[in-house]
């Protein structure tokens, strides 16, 4: 079996990236909630890998990705963990379609965790990777409160100070065009 294949994900958003076998594995492990290794739940993402590769596939929607994961879960008696796995993505997708940003003109929109990854991107010359790996902490911060809305400009501050804390960042971000390029 060749896995010099590259396999791209479809997000929600129509966006993008290619399967990442450490996010899988990462998602599974947090399921598990104690009742399995990291170890296990990195074989259990690379059973889902092999079976893309084996089956030829190169684009794959994030949907069928996780159905192929909660069937997996289950073949191998890991019910309570397809359960969490389950629930955790609907209670995500509830939040996000609840979630608003307020701008600065006082537009609102909707929760858009590929907006925020694409303007780390552009803002501090990230890879696209770090840049989503970014945004999804900021997202789990802000899902997991009680905020039904967050200004923009909170978000950026958010984004700012994460990557000064992770240390991505010399100085200052690009500038004024990155910004403006987003709204």
């Amino acid at each position: 079996m060749s896995t010099s294949r590259t396999i791209r994900v479809v997000k929600n958003d129509g966006s993008t990236e290619e399967f990442d076998l450490a996010k899988l594995a990462g998602s599974i492990w947090a399921a598990m909630r104690g009742g399995g290794s990291y170890c296990d739940a990195l074989e259990l993402a690379k059973a889902v890998r092999a079976f893309l590769e084996r089956i030829g596939w190169t684009a794959v929607s994030s949907a069928a990705i996780f159905e192929m994961t909660l069937k997996v879960l289950r073949k191998v008696r890991f019910n309570e963990t397809a359960r969490a796995y389950e629930t955790s993505r609907q209670i995500r997708k509830v939040r996000r379609k609840k979630f608003r940003v307020v701008h600065e003109n006082g537009q609102v929109t909707l929760w858009d965790k590929s907006w925020l990854a694409k303007f780390a991107c552009q803002s501090w010359h990230l890879s696209w990777r770090c840049g989503r790996i970014l945004a999804a902490t900021i997202e789990r911060q802000i899902l997991n409160g009680k905020l039904r809305w967050i200004s923009r400009e909170d978000l950026i501050a958010s984004l700012n100070s994460l990557v000064a804390d992770y240390g991505l960042a010399d100085a200052v971000p690009v500038g004024g065009e990155a910004r403006q390029s987003q709204t």
